[in-house]
């Protein structure tokens, strides 16, 4: 079997379809209530740096070895297989309550035009629905994707082209306005998050024609991308309604330019389309991680398996099931965010120490990388984006409430005693230790070492 491969334009339009949320629709009219309408479009714009400079090691960690999972395999194999087998517990639950957060935004939205259908099932058939879409490759979920971010474009530029007839004020006046300093930091740390989302190539790398090469190119081209979409209609926002602290939502905004009809396409190709996008985006990433994690024996050899149109399948349907679970019980999604938000934040910078390792273990993948940064300014990138991670982590520690942290160490107690169980039991049934296994050299890189290293003689023949 051929194993399926996405290009470079379909890498573009997933990571802007996993960039554009349903956030953007509230984050919005937040951001601008800080910064001010005269300061929203400078401060998207530089958002997405803040964004892309955050995510610089993960490229350069992509650019030279590439692999599905992303983060684990980094961790296992470069650092330490402790620290891997945090992160995939940390992802998966991450992931399960991203799909369940968007499955429930999907179905706000969706009740508001079918109103006779009951939430739960509405977020519960579009989990399925999208398991079902994945299942299939990541050619088909890649062609599903292309399609929906191309209507989801079309419905944003209905808001921005049609608003922009009905602006009464300028966009010189906007951009060239005096903008304070606190406000723009305290608005992109509500913004930066709206424009996290590309990464999903990262943990898929694998399955990308040229990953060294396309994944970075993604990345930049569909957070940029998308930081400019955002700041036009952030204008449109302000111009249309300069008295910006009546600003709710865009919908209410639209409601004074769109008629009824472009208004209800702009409700369900902007908002609900923004959801469904990354949800399909989420199902690809999460899956991949758990996939990697149980080709070493931390999670049943079932969850490895690929299915006949080469996707983990059964690992899919496990995001998907947790998912529905929590939709079903209705947890308290915001708590699930606190208790996996802290160890994620610092758990970044771990993973960003890969890169130091990079250039001991794998010399010439590193050198003859797509990105040819000095490894210096590498080191001053990555030590930075890890700082400001440490400050963010310790920022969401200040809002978390006692429950909090007893769900948090519960859920970790948990992991650990599980890990023990199952290290255990493998040993016994199969004989082998499954940290041992996350040590054990990952054999694409040394194929791309070899690679590079040749390439590299070649190169200083010629």
């Amino acid at each position: 079997m051929k194993k399926q491969k996405m290009k470079l334009l379909s890498c573009i339009l997933m990571g802007i379809g996993s960039i554009i949320g349903a956030s953007v629709f509230a984050t919005t009219p937040i951001a601008i209530k800080i910064i001010g309408g005269n300061g929203i479009v400078v401060g998207f714009i530089c958002a997405a740096l803040f964004v892309f400079l955050r995510s610089i090691p993960e490229m350069l960690m992509v650019a030279a070895l590439p692999a599905n999972g992303g983060s684990y395999m980094y961790l296992t194999r470069l650092v330490h297989p402790l620290l891997g087998t945090w992160d995939a517990f940390n992802e998966l639950a991450v992931g399960v309550l991203k799909i369940a957060t968007m499955a429930l935004t999907f179905s706000t939205y969706f009740c508001m035009l079918v109103p006779a259908c009951p939430e739960a099932v509405a977020a519960i058939g579009c989990i399925l629905l999208f398991t079902v879409i994945s299942w299939f490759g990541i050619k088909f979920s890649s062609t599903v994707q292309n399609v929906c971010v191309v209507v989801l474009l079309i419905a944003l530029a209905v808001y921005v082209i049609g608003g922009w007839g009905a602006t009464v004020v300028t966009f010189g006046e906007v951009v060239s306005s005096t903008i304070e300093l606190a406000p723009l930091w305290a608005a992109m740390g509500i913004m930066h998050g709206s424009l996290i989302g590309a990464n999903v190539l990262y943990y898929s790398a694998e399955e990308i024609e040229d990953p060294g090469k396309n994944v970075p190119i993604a990345y930049l081209v569909s957070t940029l991308a998308t930081a400019v979409i955002y700041a036009l209609m952030a204008y449109v926002t302000v111009g249309v309604m300069p008295n910006f602290y009546e600003i709710d939502n865009l919908a209410t905004v639209a409601e004074k330019f769109l008629n009824p009809t472009l208004l209800v396409f702009f409700v369900a190709g902007g908002a609900l389309l923004a959801v469904v996008t990354s949800i399909n985006s989420a199902m690809m990433m999460f899956s991949r991680i758990n996939f990697a994690a149980a080709r070493d024996g931390l999670f049943p050899k079932l969850i490895s398996k690929l299915n006949e149109h080469g996707a983990p399948g059964f690992s899919l349907w496990l995001n998907s099931i947790i998912a529905i679970l929590l939709v079903v019980s209705g947890f308290d999604l915001e708590d699930v965010v606190k208790i996996t938000t802290i160890p994620g934040l610092f758990l970044l910078p771990i993973i960003f120490f890969s890169v130091f390792m990079m250039p001991k273990k794998f010399p010439n993948a590193y050198k003859n990388s797509y990105i040819k940064t000095p490894h210096v300014l590498n080191c001053i990138i990555t030590t930075i984006a890890g700082v400001a991670c440490v400050v963010i982590g310790w920022y969401v520690i200040g809002e978390m409430k006692p429950h909090n942290w007893i769900a948090m160490i519960v859920y970790y107690v948990v992991a650990i005693s599980y890990t023990i169980i199952r290290r255990n039991y493998v040993k016994k049934t199969e004989g082998y230790d499954i940290f041992q296994q996350m040590k054990e050299p990952y054999q694409p890189w040394f194929e791309m070492e070899e690679k590079a290293k040749a390439a590299l003689e070649a190169a200083k023949k010629a």
